[in-house]
Parts: structure tokens; C-alpha cells; sequence
């Protein structure tokens, strides 16, 4: 009814400027964005009785004018609400316009997916050199990133795979994303996905380089469990058999 109030348009009005990869950008400074927004939050905990959010690609949510602001109005809003407060508050801390990674930088009460953890580790068990250092501070909570304003480790939601990119067999068969069949031209995707094939590009028979990947899987995911913070697991439901299948793929199990 009034996209000029709900979104961000262009200098060419006909054109939306893009942040989130998906076309277009919520208008944050508008009060009737904010009040939709708050509105929806509290259907959801009220009536559907959820106990929090994950907020895909928030750094969008704290662009006012064009830079990222920690100390945007959603924020503020929802930090002064007497429910939306006391709810659990996870962001993924990045999006896709300048300025937009924002890992570390998020305000009190919120949690973050932990995008440098996720980097650390992978380089780490890749055999990257010059590592050590960083993956101490990954596996001991990153207080280099959430002590400044008192957050504890648990504002860090570690993790080595999500729904974004590469799964974890992935990650020890695959030096390069393959992403052909899609017709996209391996166009879409990550480049730079910190992987390794341990020897050998995609699936094959070698036992040895078969049990160095289960190997090295179980590395990454005893790393995870191990570290200081909220693990993450990316779990795909199995579609085979009808008692485990579900509406959604995939499932994020946080402990």
C-alpha cells in the first residue's frame, strides 16, 4: 500500500536498495516498520509462545540512514520492551551491504552467531598456519569480541556449519564449491569456504583419505562441543524414512 514508508528505494525510485541479498530493505527509521516488526514479535511469544528469535542477516535491522548503528530504534525498542526483553535474542551479525559485519558489535541481551569462531576452527583443522593464537581465544568463549560490554560466552553461538554454504562432509571432500546444478553457473556461493579435500576432489574409494575425513569430522565437531559458548549443530532430517522426516529440513539443535 505505501512502499516508499516500508522500504528502502534507490535514488531511481522505481529500484530498491538491496542490503540483504534478497532484493530489497526494510525502512527502519519508519514508525509503522518498527511497529510491524514489535507487533509480529509479540505474536509470536504471546500466542504462538516462543521463547526467542533468530534475526537472519540483522545488521540490516540497525542500518537507519545507510551505516550500520549498534544504537539503531529497533533496538532501543526492543531492549525497553517488558517482553521482548526477557526472550532469547540471536543474530546472525552480517549482511551484505557496507559495513555490515558486525560480529562482536551487537548490543547487551543479544547473542551472536560467532562468524569468527567458525572461520578459526575451519582454518585451524584445514592446518592453516599462524592460528594457535586466535583458536585459543574461539575455544575459551571470545572474550576479545563480547567482554567489553559484559556479555558472557554464551552471547557466542559457536558453530562450524549452518544452512548457508558447505555442509560438514563438504568441508573434508571439497576445496572448491561445485555449485553446477543449479543452472547459476557456480556463480552463487562463497568463494572462500576455508575447506579441504584431504587429498581429493569430491566423493571417492580411497579408504585412507575416507577415514581421514570421518577423522577429521569428528575433529571439528569435538572442537565445537568442547569450546566455551552455545554450540550450534546444522542436523538435515532424514527424508527416507517417514517417522523422522518433518516440514523442515533442517534443524538448529543449540545446547
Amino acid at each position: 500500500m505505501d512502499n516508499a514508508a516500508y522500504y528502502r528505494l534507490a535514488e531511481d525510485k522505481r529500484y530498491y536498495m538491496d542490503f540483504t541479498g534478497c532484493g530489497n530493505t526494510l525502512k527502519m527509521v519508519q514508525p509503522q516498520v518498527l511497529q510491524l516488526i514489535m507487533d509480529s514479535l509479540r505474536y509470536w511469544v504471546i500466542e504462538m509462545h516462543v521463547d526467542g528469535f533468530r534475526f537472519d542477516l540483522a545488521s540490516t535491522l540497525a542500518r537507519e540512514l545507510h551505516e550500520v548503528d549498534r544504537l539503531g530504534a529497533f533496538f532501543d525498542i526492543i531492549h525497553q520492551d517488558p517482553l521482548l526483553s526477557q526472550v532469547k535474542l540471536i543474530a546472525e551479525p552480517w549482511d551484505v551491504g557496507p559495513g555490515g559485519y558486525q560480529v562482536g558489535n551487537f548490543p547487551v541481551l543479544w547473542t551472536e552467531w560467532n562468524g569468527k569462531y567458525r572461520d578459526s576452527i575451519r582454518r585451524f583443522w584445514k592446518g592453516d598456519g599462524g592460528v594457535v593464537s586466535e583458536l585459543a581465544t574461539r575455544l575459551a568463549g571470545s572474550s576479545d569480541l563480547y567482554q567489553h560490554d559484559g556479555r558472557r560466552p554464551y552471547a557466542s553461538i559457536n558453530f562450524v556449519t549452518c544452512h548457508d554454504g558447505f555442509t560438514l562432509q563438504d568441508l573434508v571432500s571439497y576445496n572448491e564449491k561445485h555449485n553446477d546444478a543449479n543452472g547459476e553457473g557456480n556463480r552463487d556461493g562463497a568463494e572462500d569456504n576455508n575447506s579441504w579435500n584431504c587429498g581429493v576432489e569430491g566423493p571417492t574409494d580411497d579408504q585412507n583419505i575416507i577415514d581421514l575425513r570421518e577423522r577429521q569430522k569428528r575433529n571439528l565437531i569435538a572442537t565445537l562441543l568442547f569450546s566455551e559458548g552455545v554450540p550450534m549443530i546444522r542436523g538435515v532430517m532424514s527424508w527416507d524414512n517417514p517417522k523422522m522426516a518433518t516440514t523442515t529440513p533442517t534443524a538448529w539443535i543449540m545446547t
